[in-house]
């Protein structure tokens, strides 16, 4: 991960503490894009505390979430412990290719969620790449970010660039964006 270290993560969620709130709009139109699908596999990437995924169990999906941060982990597991096992949670490096390779089942998900974490990945291209090699066929990638364009100058660093999107998203099947309020958060939905 770039910009923020790990122990700053840590200390963050650990003090119980998250980023953007998922509004009930947001949930709305990410099930109306993936639509509820009991016992298909999805995998939500940089979980934080857990909202995204919990919604993703809620639609049906047996979910894996995985954040890099312990404290993340453990609020996530302690916050939605009801959803067991339909919501499983581990810590994961996604940046880290071998531990990747090594954890998780190539094909093995029909989604993969990242909301509010591309931006924070070193290298875009192989986390799309790793994406691809994870999803089943027919898959989605769901990809939730804030455009650095759109952000004021000092908090440019948590969005990604229309560059970094376009290398992202190229090469996919087909694909549709939405926009989720004014303030420059966008959500690509890309299906191989």
């Amino acid at each position: 991960m770039t910009h923020v270290e790990l122990a700053r993560w840590e200390d963050h969620f650990a003090r119980g503490r998250g980023f953007r709130g998922v509004h009930e709009r947001e949930l709305r139109l990410l099930g109306e894009a993936v639509g509820p699908r009991a016992g298909a596999r999805a995998l939500d990437i940089g979980c934080g505390l857990g909202t995204y995924a919990a919604a993703l169990a809620g639609l049906g999906y047996e979910t894996l979430a995985v954040d890099w941060s312990d404290a993340a982990v453990a609020a996530t597991r302690d916050r939605y412990a009801d959803l067991e096992p339909r919501l499983r949670v581990s810590r994961l490096d996604f940046e880290d290719a071998a531990e990747v390779r090594a954890r998780l089942p190539r094909a093995g998900f029909d989604l993969v969620t990242m909301r509010l974490v591309l931006a924070f990945m070193a290298d875009k291209v192989a986390v799309g790449e790793r994406v691809r090699e994870l999803l089943a066929p027919g898959g989605v990638w769901v990809v939730t970010t804030p455009l650095a364009e759109r952000l004021p100058q000092k908090r440019r660093y948590i969005g990604v660039t229309a560059e970094d999107m376009a290398v992202v998203t190229e090469g996919w099947g087909r694909g549709e964006w939405y926009d989720l309020d004014g303030g420059g958060v966008r959500c690509f939905v890309l299906r191989a």
